[in-house]
């Protein structure tokens, strides 16, 4: 082995370059879309270093720890977008609770495309609830399309109790996605309803 690193140029992986690709790997993450999208793009990067592949378990474990900082931070920057009051109304969601003691929130989530007026009130309602919370699109900019969706899918599978269980930035940011997102899916939902209503007409 260490002849051939010799006469090739071949570098083995630890020291400075155990590094190098560590900080490389927590780079990546945010854009990678899986566990095994960045171990491809890890060993394409030691191969164009010339550095010698360490193990495969190795590898598994810097990209797991390298994926899991990236959804830290990515929460921590949603987070930090929301202002005191828009944190409150968030978490308000989840204290509100309706006649039938299911939290604002779980109530938001239950939406669906109607074919007449009470479904397109119901729309309506759930509409004009997200639109107070006045929260910016923009505070979603720069964070990878898949990132959101991940963060979207894990606030329509919580249910309100779980939520109110992990950390304030992680909460915050699902939260805020959430609300983003429904309220562009309630908005569409809402035309269609109206074009059914019209079409039934």
């Amino acid at each position: 082995m260490e002849a051939l690193r010799e006469i090739y140029g071949y570098k083995t992986f630890s020291g400075r370059g155990a590094r190098d690709l560590r900080d490389w790997l927590f780079d990546q993450a945010e854009d990678a879309r899986s566990n095994e999208d960045l171990a491809q793009r890890s060993v394409a990067r030691c191969r164009e270093n010339l550095t010698i592949l360490p193990a495969v378990s190795t590898i598994e474990g810097l990209c797991a720890d390298a994926l899991v900082a990236a959804e830290r931070r990515i929460e921590t920057r949603i987070a930090e977008r929301l202002d005191t009051d828009a944190r409150e109304q968030l978490d308000g969601l989840l204290t509100e609770l309706l006649d039938a003691n299911v939290s604002r929130f779980i109530w938001l989530r239950q939406f669906e495309v109607g074919n007449n007026s009470a479904a397109a009130n119901r729309l309506l309602d759930r509409l004009e609830l997200l639109r107070g919370l006045a929260l910016d699109p923009q505070l979603l900019a720069g964070i990878p399309p898949h990132r959101v969706a991940r963060l979207r899918r894990q606030g329509e599978r919580y249910f309100t109790d779980g939520l109110r269980d992990i950390s304030s930035d992680r909460r915050w940011a699902i939260l805020a996605v959430c609300a983003v997102e429904w309220e562009a899916a309630i908005a569409d939902a809402a035309v269609e309803t109206h074009d059914r209503i019209v079409g039934k007409t």
